[in-house]
């Protein structure tokens, strides 16, 4: 019973000696309760639109009372209190007999603040920089410094210590400029970037975001000041530091407090703050730093109009979507009125509009009868016309042949020329055969023949026809092939007749003492003729009307010869019909070239 008593005696006694707000009572009661004076300081603590508080610190409160739960088995009820500045709450907490008190608003850790307050350890180095209006030019040494910033405006917070920084310089610099102060839950950076003569000391962390918005402002880079770190502040006697520092250094709510200060600074940033303070050029680090958030500002901006130009096509196509529907909708909305009063106004009158109905089916009966009548008449034009053509050309072929026979008189070159009439004869006679025959004017019975083609025979034929056309206008032409042996299985004439326009237009169009080429060259399974020339090329205007029929482009044959505006369109339609394809390469007085490419 004695024992008790002075055991009782003595816990009374120690018990007395504890404060019933302080650290030690709470881990005897395993509950308590903390006074968080606190005042807005973007991204640290601040309200949200629905009057939330946010922030990294009031993140890290709520986290240190998970933590005090789990660790401690300490029920914390915390009490925002908002103070009326950034300030008072340092005035409050210092002059404050409640050890629970705590200061919340993002507080550089400094010696002269330490006289008043008691620090928690760091959760963030603390570097402060010195930001200006756009306008202000950057200053290189400290020579400049009197000749760019004497007159200029600081603008601070009072007692902060963006406040001590600029009387600091102002002191030692011996500096003369005006120092005005606004309200603590002002943004200091607004009010710097609305004007072109303004400067002020801020947090790295912040001027980084708003860098990282997009926001312009330049950092004077000869003015950076490492701090101690930012903390929460206490009164004196307060031990409320014990748990909050254990709590900054646990192995299992490191990665936490980490994930917290990533949230809104952003991990990149928070990571390069954590490794910036022990730099020793941390002024070129921070101007690194500068640039890749601008580089990546202006991808950020580039992928943006990207977006935006997508955006704006997907508004379009369902601005035309819409349209196109309304247009649908509209027409069968009239089409359906009109019909239902023509079924009103009409239904006296179907026996009539049947009456009427089978006369134009007579009519249309009777024009189909013409119409083939007129087929007919015209299948027989073309068989006259075929039968007219080849009557002079049988003459031609057998005078031809007569002489031949007869061509013992004749020297080499007339022989030749006798070889070649006859030979120009055959091929028109082909060539009327196919060209005029009355299935192929239909156009769908379209006869190409397989056949085996000597490219090298079909080209020198072509080169030998034109060479006289050639020489009389004082053009060469050079004929180059890869292969002498190289053979095609295609239709020799409609093969021709593509080459031949192509060559003839390269001479026609060219002017003299130029060089007209043929080349032949294998690649692949394609075979692929070009045809180039000197001549005056083709305007961005011509290139889109070369192909089609019946098109006078702006080039003139040089010999006056003439021009039906049809042989390119012909050369497009044969190649199609060898299932070969055919494209023009050529600049505006620098010649051109056309390819015919063909598979084997």
């Amino acid at each position: 019973m004695r024992f008790f008593l002075i055991s009782l005696t003595f816990f009374l006694h120690f018990s007395g000696n504890l404060q019933a707000d302080s650290w030690q009572q709470a881990k005897l009661d395993k509950k308590a309760e903390l006074d968080l004076l606190w005042f807005t300081s973007r991204p640290f603590v601040q309200e949200n639109t629905k009057q939330e508080l946010i922030g990294v610190e009031y993140e890290l409160i709520e986290t240190f009372r998970e933590y005090l739960q789990e660790k401690h088995s300490i029920e914390l009820k915390l009490n925002w209190i908002k103070d009326k500045s950034f300030s008072d709450v340092i005035t409050n907490i210092s002059t404050s007999s409640k050890l629970n008190r705590l200061g919340v608003s993002a507080f550089s850790i400094t010696e002269e603040r330490r006289q008043q307050v008691k620090f928690t350890n760091s959760y963030l180095p603390d570097i402060s920089v010195l930001v200006s209006s756009q306008g202000i030019p950057i200053i290189r040494d400290l020579e400049q410094v009197n000749e760019l910033m004497n007159g200029l405006v600081a603008v601070t917070i009072k007692g902060t210590t963006y406040e001590k920084h600029l009387l600091q310089m102002k002191e030692e610099l011996q500096m003369n400029y005006e120092i005005i102060y606004i309200d603590s839950d002002e943004n200091l950076l607004d009010h710097i970037s609305k004007s072109d003569h303004k400067f002020g000391f801020i947090d790295l962390p912040i001027y980084l975001i708003w860098l990282k918005n997009g926001r312009d402002l330049t950092r004077q880079n000869f003015f950076t000041v490492r701090g101690i770190g930012y903390g929460f502040i206490m009164p004196q006697s307060s031990d409320w530091d014990i748990p909050f520092n254990e709590f900054l250094v646990d192995e299992d709510y490191k990665a936490k407090i980490s994930r917290i200060i990533s949230k809104y600074l952003g991990n990149e940033l928070y990571q390069f703050i954590d490794n910036a303070y022990d730099r020793e050029q941390l002024g070129t680090y921070i101007l690194t730093k500068e640039k890749e958030i601008q580089l990546a500002l202006i991808k950020n901006a580039n992928l943006k109009l990207e977006e935006e130009k997508t955006y704006k096509r997907i508004l379009l196509l369902g601005i035309g979507v819409v349209l196109l529907f309304l247009v649908i909708i509209m027409y069968f909305f009239y089409n359906n009125q009109r019909t239902t009063k023509l079924i009103i106004t009409q239904k006296d009158q179907i026996e009539l509009q049947q009456k009427d109905i089978r006369q134009k089916n007579e009519q249309l009966m009777n024009r189909n009868a013409q119409l083939l009548a007129l087929n007919e008449d015209k299948n027989n034009l073309v068989n006259i016309l075929a039968h007219d053509l080849r009557s002079p050309l049988n003459n031609i072929l057998g005078l031809s042949g007569i002489m031949v026979n007869e061509s013992q008189n004749l020297n080499e070159e007339q022989k030749d020329y006798l070889d070649k009439i006859g030979v120009t004869a055959n091929r028109m006679n082909h060539m009327i055969s196919k060209i005029l025959n009355p299935q192929n004017l239909d156009g769908n019975n379209k006869e190409i023949l397989k056949e085996e083609v000597k490219v090298s025979q079909l080209i020198n034929d072509l080169v030998s026809r034109y060479t006289p056309a050639a020489t009389n206008k004082d053009i060469e032409i050079q004929l180059k092939r890869s292969n002498e042996n190289l053979i095609l299985e295609t239709d020799h004439m409609l093969l021709f007749l593509v080459l031949e326009n192509l060559l003839s237009n390269a001479i026609k169009f060219s002017t003299s003492d130029t060089i007209v080429s043929l080349n032949v060259d294998k690649k692949d399974d394609q075979v692929i003729f070009k045809v180039s020339d000197q001549g005056p090329g083709f305007t961005e205007e011509d290139k889109q009307l070369v192909f089609q029929r019946f098109q006078k482009l702006s080039a003139e044959p040089t010999g006056n010869e003439s021009s039906t505006g049809l042989g390119l369109s012909i050369v497009k339609k044969y190649v199609k019909d060898l299932g070969g394809k055919v494209w023009l390469e050529s600049e505006e007085g620098q010649g051109s070239s056309f390819f015919v490419s063909l598979p084997i």
